[in-house]
């Protein structure tokens, strides 16, 4: 495999620890591809299928958590933030950016040609192709309300597609893209502000996000969904379960919603808190909470 894997451009790391390539830093071993030439995804994908090899596609990790025994599929991955084309080019009031270009770095370089509109999202961590497959959002933006057209990688036919906004659903923390889509491009759509503008905003949501998120420890985000009508941080709060802790892993004392990896967790400790929350929060609250992480398991 790993000589096959270099003539496609690629390279190949056999049980991969994935603890390594999450935000939270838990998760067992996998097999990993690291693709340094996005130009040949379309062949390893094809070459994987010819060999009946079974494959998820990991991105920046940020809301990921993988379980402790690891997966059995390989796992795809970019090599570095250059692999996946980065860079954003802009058209007026758009801008087309790739998949895999840092999201803040994108929210700045648009904020100094007066583009806004994407303030919120200046302190969510990860990639662009991430914040697009989850809808990401805070403080009132949500990216999906800025796209006007994709580029997806189907990953069941190997085709390369450009999607227009009307083909793709986007809503709370959730999109219709297919599991095995592997997003390539957006083109973004900003209204015109003045720099000075974006950049008060931009302050004023990182003091906020700064004065009421572990931004500083490792975590996966926030580890469940908003009920409709409801917000789960607060319930979580209102139960008196923020710092209880499991093994190594800690509810946020800032943010009820965030579970912290303070202490060498596992994943079993992360996963045990998330069960403990969601049974307190339905026998108490009455409300079945749903998870915003990922969740990899066999």
């Amino acid at each position: 495999m790993a000589e096959q894997m270099a003539t496609l451009g690629a390279e190949w790391l056999p049980s991969e620890p994935l603890s390594g390539h999450t935000w939270l830093g838990v998760g067992g071993p996998a097999d990993c591809v690291r693709i340094h030439d996005p130009l040949r995804m379309t062949e390893i994908l094809d070459y994987l299928a010819r060999q009946e090899v079974r494959w998820r596609f990991l991105g920046g990790g940020t809301n990921l958590l993988v379980v402790d025994e690891g997966v059995r599929d390989v796992v795809l991955c970019w090599g570095g933030e250059s692999a996946a084309h980065p860079g954003l080019r802009f058209d007026g009031n758009r801008v087309e950016v790739a998949a895999g270009t840092n999201l803040g770095r994108t929210v700045t370089e648009c904020a100094k040609r007066n583009l806004g509109g994407m303030e919120g999202l200046i302190g969510v961590p990860g990639t662009v192709g991430g914040a697009l497959r989850m809808n990401a959002g805070a403080y009132g933006t949500q990216i999906g309300d800025r796209v006007r057209s994709l580029a997806i990688l189907h990953g069941a036919t190997g085709q390369v597609e450009t999607a227009a906004i009307e083909e793709v659903h986007f809503e709370y923390r959730h999109t219709s893209f297919a599991p095995d889509d592997i997003l390539l491009s957006a083109v973004l759509e900003l209204p015109e502000c003045p720099y000075a503008q974006i950049v008060e905003r931009i302050k004023e949501c990182n003091q906020k996000r700064r004065a009421s998120q572990p931004v500083n420890e490792r975590s996966a985000g926030c580890i469940f969904k908003n009920p409709p009508g409801h917000s789960a941080g607060r319930m979580i709060d209102e139960l008196g379960l923020k710092g209880t802790r499991l093994g190594g892993a800690v509810i946020s004392e800032l943010h009820g919603n965030f579970i912290v990896n303070r202490y060498g967790a596992t994943a079993a400790d992360v996963l045990g808190l998330m069960d403990m929350i969601r049974e307190r929060v339905s026998k108490t609250c009455k409300v079945e909470l749903e998870e915003e992480v990922i969740v990899w398991r066999n």
